[in-house]
């Protein structure tokens, strides 16, 4: 019984995890919040109800990001569409919807050519798109047979596994200084030393055809960020993964994407 009990107890621990998990991750904006799920035209018809106004829309993939600006709020946010559904909504910074940062960002200078490395003061910003990975605990319920008592008994199990998900992730990068910008499920249910949803970049490593750099989400999880400036290919790898492809305006007059 004490065997049992232990179980369920530990069984309960990991669902209140799951769902804190999935409660902080979403950080969708308090008036919005009952938008996921719901069928685009509906959300479209709510989002504008709601005094936000469409910018553009983005696609990647099968997935669809638009991007809304409340002018009252001064609030950008990016909904994610799959299925014809509103999957994810996250509050993103202003310069997404066209509007001037005032959420606490750093003082980059400008400079002649952003980010070659060589002592370049020049800015740099990447819009990356693409799907991750994280770990995930699931509690089961069920019957199984109990040879000794000759009858079916309840069960709990905890399947530990791996969950996959859609993100939008911003770097900027200004001579050897630099930042990223996380949404969704790439924030850790218990994390820091961010701002407004921006992490600075340690280490950070820029040339002409890499960068490279780490952020500290909490103790346990320091996620290395490289992206190949030739394919735009971004790859974080900590307790969470993903992989993505990244953009930056213009980049036709050169052999590197940005």
């Amino acid at each position: 019984m004490a065997a049992r009990n232990h179980l369920l107890s530990l069984a309960f621990a990991a669902f209140a995890l799951g769902a804190a998990a999935t409660t902080a991750a979403a950080q969708a904006p308090p008036d919005l919040t009952d938008l996921v799920g719901a069928r685009g035209s509906s959300g479209e018809t709510q989002m504008e109800a709601r005094g936000y106004s469409f910018i553009k829309t983005t696609t990647a993939r099968d997935q669809k990001w638009s991007y809304w600006w409340s002018q009252d709020r001064r609030q950008c946010v990016q909904v994610a569409t799959a299925d014809g559904r509103y999957s994810t909504i996250n509050a993103v910074p202003a310069p997404n919807c066209g509007a001037p940062d005032t959420g606490g960002r750093p003082e980059f200078a400008g400079g002649d050519r952003p980010g070659d490395g060589g002592g370049g003061r020049g800015f740099l910003t990447l819009i990356c798109y693409g799907e991750g990975r994280k770990p995930s605990v699931n509690v089961r319920s069920g019957y199984e047979w109990d040879a000794r008592r000759r009858r079916y008994e309840p069960t709990q199990r905890i399947e530990s596994g791996t969950q996959g998900f859609d993100s939008e992730v911003q770097v900027e990068i200004s001579g050897q200084r630099g930042r990223i910008h996380l949404t969704g499920k790439l924030v850790a249910p218990i994390h820091s030393g961010d701002v407004d949803g921006w992490w600075d970049l340690r280490d950070l490593q820029v040339s002409r055809d890499r960068i490279t750099g780490r952020y500290r989400l909490n103790g346990l999880n320091s996620p290395k960020v490289d992206i190949d400036r030739r394919s735009g290919r971004i790859r974080i790898d900590g307790i969470e993964h993903f992989r993505g492809d990244c953009d930056a305006g213009d980049w036709g007059h050169s052999s590197r994407r940005f």
